[in-house]
């Protein structure tokens, strides 16, 4: 099937479902865990909470991305994906104690975070077909962000708490709404019956890489594990937090807008090495201080700990997989990176924070920055052999 999409009209509607979807994050990922911690949960079970949601996604996320191959409809799929987990939020709005909240959690956490490998994987289907420049849309989503969640931070500052959920299913419906313009941009046929999975783990030098820059995304567990509930206790507002937050995705705004400059320059492999560098540096100082001038100089590090990281393995993907397996891919790397090893290190970050390690615990993800760099070592050869 073709589908012929001008590239203004593809550029109009995917800076839409981004802006719309991160927008939603700008209000899961600051307020969340203060709403929970209002209704009696510990710092600790609120980290345990949102990272049972990332253990569940290993088996969802990577179960959609390869019936999204295997039947074409991407498009579909995303907005099976985005109405469950409007619903998906109302449910979660109605629980008040660690139980009901964790089970809800399992099954609503991974319908919003395997919305963005699927889009990602239609985005690079809509990039090589001409309609789409995927960094200045995927940049919209990250400007989003800053002004929802800065925005929020303000608002919630003279309100009641209870007004999250509230704000949750506002945004939840929202990006409804923007799934339903999107292309259906259906890939060519896979040869063969095999599940696209086994081919995805096939393609030469995907695995190191992609181990690689799964420990740097999943570096981030204690952040979202723990970083606002430690920043709360350390004495900063809600608004303080809510900027802290937003600081650190306009650094990753400008690595988009200059991404294709500094891909350039760098190359793939060299994106992660600036990850490595940043993340060490950023983790080493999130454990060691809360004094909140620090934490502003700090933030900026996003950029290369998150941003330079999704652009080197977005565009290794792009470049290095076959149309018709970039949702499986994207699934696969995102299920490790976003789903086991997060959850994993989240989970670990938790149950650390309620001990004397507390704050602390940041050194750990530091450890895990420089052991993507010992993978990155180990891979250097294939990495060349392979142009990367």
């Amino acid at each position: 099937m073709t589908v012929e999409v001008s590239k203004a009209r593809g550029q109009f509607v995917f800076s839409g479902f981004f802006i719309a979807h991160f927008a939603c994050f700008g209000i899961v990922l600051p307020f969340l865990p203060l709403w929970m911690k209002s209704h009696g949960i510990s710092d600790g079970d609120v980290g345990l909470i949102l990272s049972s949601a990332f253990i569940s996604k290993v088996v969802f996320g990577i179960a959609v991305g390869t019936l999204a191959d295997a039947t074409g409809h991407r498009k579909y799929w995303i907005l099976f994906l985005a109405i469950t987990n409007l619903i998906g939020f109302w449910v979660f709005a109605q629980t008040d104690s660690f139980w009901p909240m964790l089970i809800v959690w399992f099954v609503v956490g991974p319908l919003q975070t395997s919305m963005i490998p699927m889009i990602d994987g239609l985005a690079i289907t809509a990039a090589r077909r001409g309609f789409l420049n995927y960094g200045p849309a995927r940049l919209f989503g990250s400007i989003a962000f800053i002004v929802v969640s800065s925005i929020a931070g303000v608002y919630l500052a003279g309100k009641s708490i209870d007004h999250i959920p509230t704000l949750l299913m506002i945004f939840g419906g929202i990006v409804v709404i923007a799934v339903l313009p999107l292309p259906d941009l259906r890939p060519r046929q896979k040869a063969g019956r095999r599940i696209a999975l086994f081919d995805v783990v096939k393609i030469p030098g995907l695995m190191g890489f992609v181990m690689a820059a799964a420990l740097l995304q999943s570096s981030h567990g204690a952040l979202y594990a723990i970083a606002t509930q430690h920043w709360a206790n350390a004495g900063l507002s809600s608004d303080m937090i809510g900027f802290l937050w937003a600081e650190g995705v306009t650094a990753e705004v400008i690595l988009f807008a200059f991404g294709a400059i500094l891909l350039k320059k760098v190359g793939l492999r060299g994106l992660l090495w600036l990850a490595v560098i940043g993340g060490t540096i950023r983790w080493f100082t999130l454990g060691a201080t809360t004094d909140t001038v620090v934490l502003i100089i700090v933030q900026v590090l996003h950029a290369f700990t998150f941003a330079a990281t999704h652009l080197s393995i977005t565009s290794y993907i792009s470049r290095h997989v076959p149309d018709e397996l970039t949702a499986s891919a994207q699934t696969f790397y995102d299920g490790l990176a976003m789903g086991i090893l997060i959850g994993l290190f989240m989970t670990v970050s938790s149950w650390l924070y309620d001990t004397a390690v507390a704050g602390h615990v940041f050194w750990i993800m530091m450890g895990i920055s420089l052991t993507a760099g010992v993978v990155l070592v180990f891979t250097g050869k294939k990495a060349r052999e392979l142009g990367v």
